[in-house]
């Protein structure tokens, strides 16, 4: 019977030690993976902020010209309006004038 225990005793002590042994390789290989995909990831997330930017900057690029465009349509279109306003009150004006010669 003690020969069982020792066979046991150095069983189980053996199994520990392969235990032991595969789980520090599986430590060191998932330590090994985990590195190579924050790297990938790291890679991957600084060409996604450059392609982020470039596209970004021909939205503003774009915006700005759309602005722009729309500024001097705005400002065509005022001094248009400001054309029609000076010949309405000079026609008013002149009407008025004319009324009030009228009636003298």
């Amino acid at each position: 019977m003690a020969h069982d225990d020792d066979d046991y005793a150095f069983v189980t002590e053996r199994f520990e030690r392969r235990i032991g042994e595969e789980c520090g390789q599986l430590r060191l290989d998932m330590t090994e993976q985990f590195g190579k995909v924050r790297t990938e990831l790291a890679t991957e997330h600084g060409k996604l902020r450059a392609e982020m930017a470039s596209e970004f900057g021909k939205v503003r690029t774009d915006m700005a010209e759309g602005f722009g465009a729309l500024r001097a349509e705005m400002i065509t279109r005022n001094a248009e309006m400001l054309k029609w306003l000076l010949v309405f009150f000079t026609m008013q004006t002149a009407a008025l004038a004319a009324l009030l010669k009228l009636f003298r």
